[in-house]
């Protein structure tokens, strides 16, 4: 009896187990028919493919996800594996898989995310993530695929249309969609004569922020100020990230420039609170603004118009704001007139050089002299520097111009010959912003040789301005030059930045004390004071010193009392026309 019991309960077992098998096996097909992850193997050839436990723990990587995320054989990161970021919506983008574990967390099944953005180094790329939480997953494991493919030519389009009207870092709308969005409600205005606003903000003193508190801080500034324009939407005010430190804020049907006014302080107070940390630094802002359709028609001119604006509110002061009007737009027409007359003038031997005499103070015996360029314009007569160097220095026309600048004086030197010693040296402006000294030291080189003249009788002169912007680049182009065997000097000292603590580092020769210490300096005890500090710390060092701009004997007597070497000015002579400036070299001591 018990026998056929026993046999009845395995029959049943065996038979619950195989419609249970049956069962289980029907339920899969159905799943699978659900799943989009259950694709076949050869589909998988160019996706990442990863299992990960319920604790978001890496348990199979197949090559592809090895190769992305740097994993090794346990499927562990790497030290050298780079950082790979993943951007979903607006947010930032963060660690890939601190973001997917939030979006895991967020749904209870199987997800699909569509077009989001990997990133890694700085490049971003368009993704598919398919995501698996199977309710049939015993071990609760969680199986993602990325797909590196478009999924269809469509899709590929709003991809690419989508990519780029987001910005990377901050999740605002791009400056693309700037330019789209602006062009399009251009044409909307001028069917309906309505009118709209844009404020261009920027942030006062952006670049000497970056360059000491480094790229991370200033990142996170922008971020910060970001978010205050996705926290605090307006449906009459659309903003976007443009370049570096921008922001753009477009507001329609802005009537008065008072209206402006006020919209744009109430934006600078609103974010010079938004970033405080423990460097207690003072963040400002300024805002340019233009306006359709008195400022311009369409999105290029306007966007331009607001910069020029900026441009001219942070020239002026911090926390400035400044409205374009056409007074600019004239400045730059001129800007660009001068241009097309300089190169044109280059072309026709417009220019020369002028030469102004650099005297000993001790014996007043002629030591050097300083090559100035002038333009002999066909219209206008003769322009000196200060009128277009500031164009060429903008339009890249100063490197032709240095060349030029270069070939006189050296030419000139080797006339001087014939009557100085090789003490005398001809003294050039060089702007470190323009000219790139390795492929300046070559050229030089070659008209050294050709007029066969010493290197050591030319002198460059650097404004104390330019050289302190980057004075680890200073110190490495100053140099080359040094080795290159030709002397140096600082020009404009003390008319601003008065930079005594980085004197030590740059190889020069010469430090020229800038006018501004001078003009004064027989009623100013300040300024006296000040110069015989110069002189002192430059004697010091080894370095020679020449006065600016003196004019009268009085500040000469007063100049050679504090034991400055050498003055040029006025007092001694006008820049002369290369002809005059032989004859006076011809006269003798």
């Amino acid at each position: 009896m018990d026998m056929i019991i026993i046999a009845a309960v395995g029959i049943v077992l065996v038979s619950l187990s195989l419609g249970l098998n049956i069962w289980y096996k029907r339920k899969m097909y159905h799943i699978s028919d659900e799943l989009t992850l259950l694709k076949k193997e050869k589909e998988y050839y160019s996706e990442a493919i990863m299992v990960l436990s319920d604790v978001h723990e890496i348990i199979y990587a197949n090559k592809s996800a090895k190769i992305l995320f740097g994993l090794n054989e346990s499927y562990q990161r790497m030290t050298e594996a780079k950082e790979i970021q993943l951007k979903i919506d607006t947010s930032y983008p963060d660690d890939f898989f601190k973001v997917l574990k939030k979006a895991i967390e967020r749904k209870e099944d199987s997800f699909h995310l569509q077009n989001v953005l990997l990133a890694t180094e700085g490049k971003m790329r368009q993704v598919n993530i398919y995501v698996d939480k199977s309710e049939w997953n015993v071990n609760k494991t969680i199986s993602c695929v990325i797909d590196m493919q478009p999924i269809s030519p469509v899709e590929d389009k709003s991809v690419v249309k989508e990519a780029g009207s987001t910005d990377y870092l901050t999740g605002m709308s791009s400056q693309f969609l700037a330019l789209s969005n602006i062009n399009s409600l251009s044409m909307e205005s001028e069917k309906s004569s309505d009118t709209f606003t844009l404020f261009l903000l920027g942030i006062d003193h952006f670049n000497d922020i970056q360059i000491t508190l480094g790229l991370g801080y200033t990142n996170r500034i922008l971020k910060s100020m970001a978010q205050y324009f996705i926290d605090n939407p307006n449906k009459n005010m659309k903003s976007y990230r443009m370049d570096g430190d921008k922001f753009m804020v477009l507001i329609k049907n802005i009537k008065e420039e008072n209206e402006a006014r006020k919209i744009a302080r109430d934006i600078l107070v609103s974010v010079g609170n938004i970033y405080r940390d423990n460097n207690d630094i003072r963040l400002t802002c300024s805002i340019g603004i233009s306006s359709y359709p008195k400022d311009g028609t369409n999105a290029t001119k306007l966007i331009d118009n607001a910069y020029i604006a900026l441009n001219k509110a942070q020239l002026q002061s911090e926390s400035n704001i400044g409205f374009f009007n056409d007074e600019y737009q004239a400045v730059r027409a001129d800007d660009i007139k001068m241009n097309q007359e300089i190169r044109k003038g280059l072309k026709n031997n417009e220019f020369l050089l002028h030469y102004q005499p650099i005297f000993d103070l001790e014996g007043e015996n002629l030591i050097g002299a300083e090559a100035l360029i002038r333009w002999k314009h066909p219209e206008h007569g003769l322009i000196s520097a200060d009128k277009f160097l500031h164009v060429a220095e903008k339009t890249g026309l100063i490197v032709e111009l240095g060349e030029y600048v270069f070939s006189e004086a050296i030419k000139q030197r080797e006339r001087c010959d014939r009557t100085q010693d090789q003490n005398f040296k001809i003294t050039i402006n060089l702007s470190l912003k323009e000219m790139q000294v390795t492929a300046l030291i070559p050229r030089l080189e070659m008209l050294f040789s050709k007029h066969k003249v010493a290197r050591n009788t030319i002198n460059l002169d650097i404004s104390e301005s330019s050289a302190m912007e980057n004075i680890d680049k200073t110190a490495n182009d100053f140099k080359l030059l040094k080795d290159f065997g030709i002397s140096l000097s600082l020009d404009h000292f003390g008319a601003g930045y008065s930079s005594f603590k980085y004197l030590a580092l740059l190889p020069i020769d010469t430090i020229k004390i800038d006018r501004a210490l001078i003009f004064d300096i027989t009623l100013n005890l300040s300024h006296q004071t000040t110069v015989k500090a110069i002189v002192d710390l430059a004697h010091t060092l080894g370095y020679k010193v020449v006065a600016e701009g003196v004019e009268t004997s009085q500040e000469a007597t007063i100049l050679s009392s504090l034991h400055c070497d050498y003055a040029q000015g006025y007092l001694y002579s006008r820049p002369l026309p290369a002809e005059e400036f032989e004859a006076l070299l011809s006269e003798g001591p």
